[in-house]
C-alpha cells in the first residue's frame, strides 16, 4: 500500500513581528500589519502588507500602506476585555486591534479598522462611568480616501457590547452594525465616488457581544456568533431605509442619500413614489427643494446609463449622479449619541501598490491590476505613481447660472422659429428630444397611469422650455468631447471601455432627453401627491384650476413651487404649457400684491393663453380695470400690444389710439395693414358736430390736420381715433 506524501518547501521568514494576519482565500493572498524601526524616530512604524501567492514564483509583496495605529506596548495581559481571535475568516491578531480587509475580483479593497478612543482632557472615572469615543475608519484603497466615523460619549461598558461587524451588501454597499446602536451603509462602491452614506438608528437588540464574537462568511451578510454557533443575516430591508427617512428629526444628508440608493442602485421607484409622497406631506419644509433636486438628478443618471450602448458607458462617469458633497461631515444623532461621519483623500494612493509593470509576472490580471485600474489616475500602461487625474462630472449649476445671465435677454418675441406667436405646436427640438426620452424609457419614473394636469402646449413664438434643453446640450457635449479627449490616452481599462468623442453626441442627447422625461415625470408625481388626480376630471389644464377646491389649489402651488425652484437650480427643463398652468393657479391662490410681485420676479410667466384667460376673468370695473393694466404693462411690448387689441373696453380703445398717435408725431409710423387701408372711413359729419364750433374746427378735425402733417392718410387708423375720441366724451366708461 502506497502512501502519498506531501512535499513540504523548504520555509521562509517574511516578517520579523506581525500584530495581526487575516488570509483571503479567495485571491490567495495574506495580509498583515508589522511594525518597523524607523531611522530618525525611537517609536516603531506600521503598515499593512499584502503577500501575493501564486504557483510559481511563489509571492510577492504588492501592497504597503502606513498606518496610525495606537501604542502597541499594551497588550491583552493587561487588559480586562481581550479578543479573541477569529476563524472565519482566518484572522489572527493580539487582542490591541480590530481590523477586517474586505475585497473582491472588480478591484475592491476596504481596509475597516475599530478603536476605542478617550480625549486627552478626560477626567478620570469609574470603568462604568467613564466614557469614550467609538470609531472606525475605513480605508478605501480603490478610491484612494477615508472614511472616518465616530460616536461620542459611549459608556466603557456599551462600547465593549457594541463591537461593529463589517461586511458587504451588494456590490456597492459596506455595512456597518453595532449592536443595540446604529448600522451604517457606506456607498463605496468602484462604480462611482464614495458619498451618499446612510446613518440608521437600531433598537435594542437584548443582545451581549461583550464575550462572544461575531464575523462574517462572504459578502452575502451572514453572521456567525461563535459562542453559540448560531447563523443569521445582517442587512439593511426597504423598511429600514423608509422608516428613516420619515423620522421628524432626519438629517437631509441622510435623506439624500436613501433617495440615492433606491433611485441609481435599487431602481424601485415605486419606493421613490412612496418616499415622495412623504415630502410632499412635509413640503413646507426647508429641505424639501434638495430632495426633489436629488429625485432629478439621480433619476435623469439612472435613465441614461441604462439605455447606453456599451461602448458609450464609459461617458457615464462624467455625468451627474448626485448633489451630494463627500467632502461635507455629517453629524446626525442615534439614540442619543452624536455620530461624525467624514472623510478625506489619501495623499497619493498609487504609490502604496505595485503597478503592472512591476510584477513578477507583468499585467497579470488579478486583484491587484484591476485595482491599480481603479485608482485615481489609474491606467495599466504607465507607472507614473505621482500623477492623480481628477474626473470632474458636469455640473448643473453651472448651467443654472449661464441661464441667469441669458434669460434676462431671452424675449420669445425675437427668438421665433419661424412660426405664427399662437402656433399650438411645440418646438422642434423638444419635441425631438421628447420623443428620443420616450422611446429610451423602458422603467423609470414615468408611469402610464399618471397624467400631466395640464396639456403640454406652448403659446409664446420660442419656448423657454427649448432654451434651457439648447443649453444644457451645448454644455453638456463640450464638457464630454474635452474630458474624453483628455483622458483617451490615460484611462486604458480592460473592464471598461475607453471613451469615445464619436459617443459624445449621442449620451449628451440621451441625457437632455432624460432630464426633460424626468422633469415631466416628476411633475405628474407631484401633482397626484398633493391631491390632484386629473384622471377624475374631465377638463385638464385651466379648467381643471377652476374645478378643484381651494385647498387643492394652495397645496397643489406650494409643490409645484418647490419644483419649480429644484429644476431652475439645476438648469433642467419644465414640461410645455407648465408655466401658463402655475401662473393661472398662483392667479388663484395669491392676492392681487403678491401676485404682482412674482410676475415682476419673473417666478410667473404671462404668456398669451394664460393672460388671456386672466383678463376674461378680471371683472371690468374701475378695480378689475386698473389691474389688467398693472398686467399689461408687465408684459414685452408686443405681447400687450396683441392683448389690447383683443381688449374692446373703453380704456384700451384710448391707450391704443395714444400710442399710434405718438407713434405717427414721433416719426415711427408704419404703414397700417391692408384691412385697414381697405376699410371704408366713416362720415366726419356725426363726429365733429359732436365738437360744434362755430368760429373755428373741431377739435378732432383740428388734431387730424396735425397728424396728415405727419404722416400719409393711408398710415393714420381714422376709426381708433376716432371710436378713442368718442369715448374719452363718456362720463363713466366703466358701467
Amino acid at each position: 500500500m502506497k502512501h502519498n506524501h506531501l512535499n513540504i518547501k523548504k520555509q521562509e521568514k517574511v516578517v520579523n513581528q506581525f500584530s495581526w494576519a487575516q488570509w483571503e482565500p479567495q485571491h490567495q493572498c495574506l495580509f498583515y500589519i508589522h511594525y518597523s524601526n524607523m531611522a530618525n524616530s525611537n517609536s516603531d512604524e506600521a503598515s499593512l502588507s499584502a503577500l501575493q501567492f501564486h504557483d510559481e514564483p511563489q509571492h510577492e509583496t504588492v501592497l504597503n500602506v502606513p498606518l496610525n495605529l495606537p501604542n502597541r506596548k499594551r497588550t491583552a495581559e493587561n487588559l480586562s476585555n481581550g479578543y479573541f481571535d477569529i476563524p472565519v475568516p482566518l484572522c489572527v491578531h493580539d487582542s490591541m486591534l480590530e481590523v477586517r480587509v474586505l475585497s473582491d475580483a472588480r478591484g475592491f479593497v476596504a481596509v475597516c479598522h475599530y478603536y476605542l478612543y478617550q480625549g486627552v482632557s478626560a477626567p478620570l472615572a469609574n470603568d462604568h462611568l467613564r466614557t469614550v469615543y467609538l470609531a472606525f475608519s475605513v480605508t478605501l484603497l480603490h478610491h484612494g480616501s477615508v472614511v472616518h466615523c465616530n460616536i461620542a460619549g459611549v459608556p466603557m461598558v456599551r462600547a465593549y457590547e457594541s463591537r461593529p461587524i463589517f461586511t458587504m451588501q451588494g456590490d456597492q454597499h459596506l455595512l456597518v452594525h453595532f449592536p443595540n446602536m446604529c448600522t451604517l451603509l457606506l456607498d463605496v462602491g468602484p462604480d462611482h465616488e464614495p458619498n451618499c452614506h446612510i446613518v440608521i438608528p437600531c433598537a435594542d437588540e437584548n443582545r451581549s457581544w461583550k464575550s462572544t464574537i461575531a464575523t462574517t462568511i462572504g459578502s452575502a451578510g451572514t453572521v456567525v456568533d461563535l459562542s453559540t454557533m448560531a447563523v443569521f443575516e445582517t442587512k439593511i430591508t426597504k423598511r429600514h431605509l423608509i422608516e428613516a427617512f420619515k423620522q421628524p428629526n432626519a438629517v437631509l444628508a441622510n435623506q439624500q442619500a436613501i433617495l440615492h440608493y433606491f433611485i441609481v442602485h435599487r431602481r424601485d421607484m415605486d419606493v421613490v413614489n412612496q418616499l415622495l409622497n412623504s415630502v410632499v406631506d412635509n413640503g413646507l419644509n426647508i429641505n424639501c427643494s434638495k430632495l426633489l433636486q436629488e429625485i432629478l438628478v439621480g433619476s435623469a443618471f439612472a435613465q441614461v446609463k441604462r439605455n447606453l450602448l456599451s461602448d458609450a458607458v464609459s461617458l457615464a462617469r462624467y455625468l451627474p449622479i448626485t448633489i451630494s458633497k463627500h467632502n461635507i461631515p455629517l453629524e446626525i444623532k442615534v439614540n442619543g449619541y452624536t455620530l461624525a461621519l467624514s472623510q478625506e483623500m489619501l495623499e497619493n494612493p498609487r504609490v502604496m501598490l505595485l503597478s503592472p509593470r512591476q510584477r513578477l509576472i507583468p499585467f497579470r490580471d488579478d486583484l491587484w491590476t484591476r485595482l491599480w485600474e481603479l485608482l485615481p489616475g489609474g491606467s495599466i500602461v504607465e507607472d507614473n505613481a505621482t500623477s492623480r487625474l481628477e474626473i470632474p462630472r458636469f455640473s448643473n449649476t453651472t448651467v443654472a447660472v449661464k441661464l441667469n445671465i441669458s434669460l434676462v435677454c431671452y424675449q420669445p418675441e425675437v427668438l421665433s422659429r419661424c412660426s405664427t406667436p399662437l402656433s399650438p405646436g411645440g418646438s422642434m427640438l423638444a419635441n425631438s428630444i421628447a420623443n428620443i426620452a420616450i422611446s429610451d424609457l423602458s422603467h423609470s419614473f414615468q408611469s402610464s397611469s399618471v397624467q400631466l394636469p395640464f396639456v403640454e402646449t406652448d403659446t409664446s413664438a420660442a419656448s423657454k422650455q427649448e432654451h434651457v434643453i439648447s443649453v444644457n446640450l451645448r454644455e453638456l457635449s463640450m464638457h464630454l468631447l474635452k474630458q474624453s479627449s483628455m483622458r483617451s490616452n490615460k484611462l486604458r481599462s480592460r473592464s471598461m471601455s475607453e471613451p469615445n468623442a464619436m459617443h459624445v453626441h449621442a449620451v449628451a442627447t440621451k441625457y437632455a432627453s432624460s432630464q426633460l422625461e424626468i422633469s415631466r415625470s416628476l411633475c405628474a408625481h407631484l401633482t397626484l401627491a398633493a391631491g390632484v388626480d386629473a384622471r377624475l376630471h374631465k377638463q385638464i389644464g385651466f379648467q381643471l384650476i377652476d374645478n378643484i377646491e381651494d385647498e387643492q389649489r394652495r397645496s397643489l402651488l406650494m409643490v409645484l413651487q418647490r419644483l419649480i425652484h429644484a429644476a431652475d437650480t439645476l438648469a433642467f427643463p419644465l414640461p410645455q404649457g407648465f408655466p401658463s398652468f402655475i401662473t393661472y393657479l398662483g392667479y388663484k391662490v395669491m392676492s392681487a400684491t403678491m401676485f404682482g410681485q412674482y410676475v415682476r420676479c419673473n417666478t410667473f410667466l404671462l404668456n398669451v393663453d394664460v393672460m388671456k384667460k386672466i383678463l376674461a376673468d378680471i371683472v371690468d370695473n374701475k378695480e378689475g380695470v386698473l389691474k389688467k393694466l398693472d398686467l399689461l404693462q408687465s408684459l414685452p411690448h408686443s405681447r400687450a400690444k396683441r392683448l389690447m387689441n383683443q381688449w374692446s373696453h373703453p380704456m384700451s380703445v384710448m391707450l391704443r389710439a395714444r400710442e399710434h398717435a405718438a407713434e405717427i408725431l414721433g416719426g415711427m409710423s408704419i404703414r397700417t395693414s391692408n384691412y385697414r387701408r381697405n376699410v371704408k372711413y366713416r362720415s366726419n359729419s356725426g363726429v365733429t358736430s359732436a365738437f360744434p364750433s362755430q368760429h373755428r374746427m373741431s377739435p378732432l378735425e383740428t388734431f387730424l390736420e396735425l397728424l396728415t402733417a405727419k404722416a400719409m392718410l393711408a398710415d393714420i387708423d381714422y376709426n381708433l381715433l376716432v371710436d378713442a375720441t368718442v369715448a374719452s366724451t363718456k362720463e363713466n366708461m366703466f358701467n
